[in-house]
């Protein structure tokens, strides 16, 4: 492949992207169709299964930009509270998740949505992500319980991410039981401090062996 070839198929790659992300951000990831996509990117359907294996694939690189923009949501976040206590740096990080999740839902649902249909590729891509994104919540835990192995952290940390996370997603679907969008931020608080202490005051947190 020539350089010049190589750079249509990149520019016409991002045009496409930009495309379904735009199309994903207004009505949702099961609104994407090849027909749309080549219309808005100016090229023909064919050319877009030339470049992604089908429209799952599309909607998985929108998905990892997604999570690149939450990362760096998440980054800022820390480095606004960086040297502060980590229990307050915990609960800004459940902050600005909840801050994206409003601002960004659509494309937030369509990284669920999709999950691993995408081929194992993206399923590789997307672990490496979660687990950068759970590395963010490890460092403050750190802090707190100085004494535990990094397994054990990282076993904290997705279980409070988890608790965070399942309000989040219930307040935002106005599932049965889901709390109030007024009332999120304010429970978001209440559980990261609450676990947080439960945490410090229960350090045998693993399930005891048999």
């Amino acid at each position: 492949m020539t350089g010049k070839t190589q750079q249509r198929r990149e520019r016409l790659r991002q045009a496409l992207i930009e495309a379904a992300e735009r199309r994903i951000a207004q009505t949702g990831y099961r609104s994407l169709t090849a027909r749309d996509m080549a219309a808005e990117a100016g090229c023909a359907v064919g050319a877009i299964y030339n470049i992604f294996a089908d429209m799952d694939a599309l909607a998985a690189a929108v998905n990892s930009r997604t999570a690149e923009r939450l990362e760096a949501a998440v980054t800022g976040a820390l480095a606004a509270e960086a040297g502060g206590d980590p229990k307050r740096q915990l609960v800004q990080l459940g902050r600005t998740y909840l801050a994206f999740v409003i601002d960004n839902p659509l494309l937030w649902s369509a990284i669920f949505e999709l999950g691993a249909r995408a081929g194992p590729d993206f399923a590789a891509r997307r672990e490496a992500e979660n687990a950068r994104l759970i590395g963010h919540v490890v460092r403050p835990l750190r802090l707190l319980l100085p004494a535990e192995t990094e397994e054990r952290l990282a076993l904290v940390a997705r279980a409070l991410f988890a608790a965070v996370h399942g309000i989040v997603s219930l307040g935002q679907q106005r599932r049965f039981l889901g709390v109030p969008p007024s009332e999120v931020a304010a429970q978001i608080t209440f559980i990261v401090e609450a676990f947080c202490d439960g945490v410090a005051a229960h350090r045998d947190i693993a399930p005891h062996k048999a």
